[in-house]
Protein backbone atom coordinates (compact mmCIF):
# COMPACT_ATOMS: atom_id res chain seq x y z
CA UNK A 1 0.00 0.00 0.00
CA UNK A 2 2.91 2.32 0.50
CA UNK A 3 3.14 2.68 -3.31
CA UNK A 4 -0.16 4.56 -3.15
CA UNK A 5 1.47 7.39 -1.24
CA UNK A 6 3.24 8.37 -4.45
CA UNK A 7 -0.01 8.25 -6.43
CA UNK A 8 -2.38 10.01 -4.02
CA UNK A 9 -2.85 13.73 -4.57
CA UNK A 10 -4.36 16.62 -2.71
CA UNK A 11 -7.49 18.40 -3.96
CA UNK A 12 -5.36 20.46 -6.34
CA UNK A 13 -3.85 17.38 -7.94
CA UNK A 14 -0.49 18.00 -6.26
CA UNK A 15 1.49 15.23 -4.51
CA UNK A 16 0.65 14.81 -0.84
CA UNK A 17 2.73 16.75 1.64
CA UNK A 18 5.05 14.82 3.93
CA UNK A 19 2.76 15.35 6.91
CA UNK A 20 -0.19 13.67 5.16
CA UNK A 21 2.02 10.94 3.74
CA UNK A 22 3.31 10.21 7.24
CA UNK A 23 -0.18 9.92 8.70
CA UNK A 24 -1.19 7.49 5.93
CA UNK A 25 2.02 5.47 6.25
CA UNK A 26 1.43 5.10 10.00
CA UNK A 27 -2.10 3.84 9.34
CA UNK A 28 -0.99 1.38 6.65
CA UNK A 29 1.70 0.03 9.01
CA UNK A 30 -0.60 -0.22 12.04
CA UNK A 31 -4.36 0.11 11.42
CA UNK A 32 -5.91 0.93 14.80
CA UNK A 33 -8.21 3.67 16.13
CA UNK A 34 -5.46 6.18 16.89
CA UNK A 35 -3.77 5.93 13.49
CA UNK A 36 -7.16 5.93 11.76
CA UNK A 37 -8.11 9.06 13.71
CA UNK A 38 -4.97 10.77 12.42
CA UNK A 39 -5.45 9.68 8.79
CA UNK A 40 -9.19 9.49 8.10
CA UNK A 41 -9.48 13.12 6.98
CA UNK A 42 -6.52 13.14 4.60
CA UNK A 43 -7.57 14.18 1.09
CA UNK A 44 -6.31 11.50 -1.29
CA UNK A 45 -7.35 12.65 -4.76
CA UNK A 46 -8.00 15.64 -7.01
CA UNK A 47 -11.75 15.52 -6.30
CA UNK A 48 -11.17 16.23 -2.61
CA UNK A 49 -12.09 12.70 -1.51
CA UNK A 50 -10.90 11.83 1.99
CA UNK A 51 -9.82 8.39 3.08
CA UNK A 52 -12.97 8.06 5.20
CA UNK A 53 -15.23 9.12 2.32
CA UNK A 54 -13.58 6.50 0.12
CA UNK A 55 -14.25 3.84 2.75
CA UNK A 56 -17.90 4.87 3.05
CA UNK A 57 -18.21 4.74 -0.76
CA UNK A 58 -17.21 1.07 -0.94
CA UNK A 59 -18.38 -0.37 2.38
CA UNK A 60 -22.01 0.02 3.44
CA UNK A 61 -21.00 -0.96 6.99
CA UNK A 62 -18.35 1.74 7.39
CA UNK A 63 -19.09 4.03 10.33
CA UNK A 64 -20.66 7.36 9.44
CA UNK A 65 -19.73 8.96 12.76
CA UNK A 66 -16.28 9.10 14.22
CA UNK A 67 -14.56 9.49 17.53
CA UNK A 68 -16.16 11.87 20.02
CA UNK A 69 -13.91 13.72 22.43
CA UNK A 70 -14.01 16.41 25.08
CA UNK A 71 -11.37 18.32 27.01
CA UNK A 72 -10.85 18.11 30.73
CA UNK A 73 -10.13 21.28 32.77
CA UNK A 74 -6.41 20.94 31.95
CA UNK A 75 -7.05 20.72 28.18
CA UNK A 76 -6.32 17.02 27.99
CA UNK A 77 -8.35 15.10 25.42
CA UNK A 78 -10.81 12.57 26.80
CA UNK A 79 -12.28 10.10 24.32
CA UNK A 80 -16.00 9.77 25.01
CA UNK A 81 -16.69 7.37 22.15
CA UNK A 82 -14.12 5.58 20.03
CA UNK A 83 -14.55 4.60 16.39
CA UNK A 84 -16.93 1.63 16.25
CA UNK A 85 -14.53 0.05 13.77
CA UNK A 86 -11.57 1.00 11.64
CA UNK A 87 -10.50 -0.49 8.32
CA UNK A 88 -8.20 -3.48 8.54
CA UNK A 89 -5.36 -4.10 6.09
CA UNK A 90 -7.61 -5.88 3.58
CA UNK A 91 -10.11 -3.02 3.61
CA UNK A 92 -7.30 -0.48 3.30
CA UNK A 93 -6.18 -2.34 0.16
CA UNK A 94 -9.71 -2.01 -1.25
CA UNK A 95 -9.84 1.68 -0.34
CA UNK A 96 -6.52 2.33 -2.06
CA UNK A 97 -7.69 0.55 -5.21
CA UNK A 98 -10.92 2.54 -5.22
CA UNK A 99 -9.11 5.86 -4.83
CA UNK A 100 -6.61 5.06 -7.56
CA UNK A 101 -9.44 4.04 -9.92
CA UNK A 102 -10.88 7.53 -9.44
CA UNK A 103 -7.66 9.14 -10.69
CA UNK A 104 -7.98 11.12 -13.93
CA UNK A 105 -6.62 9.37 -16.99
CA UNK A 106 -3.75 11.21 -18.65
Amino acid sequence: MIYALDQFTDALGEPLRDYSRGRLAALFADPRPSTWEDAHGVVVNHAGLTLWQAWIAIDPHAPTVGRHVTLDPWDRVIVLREWTRVPDSAMLDRIVCFVLEQAPRV
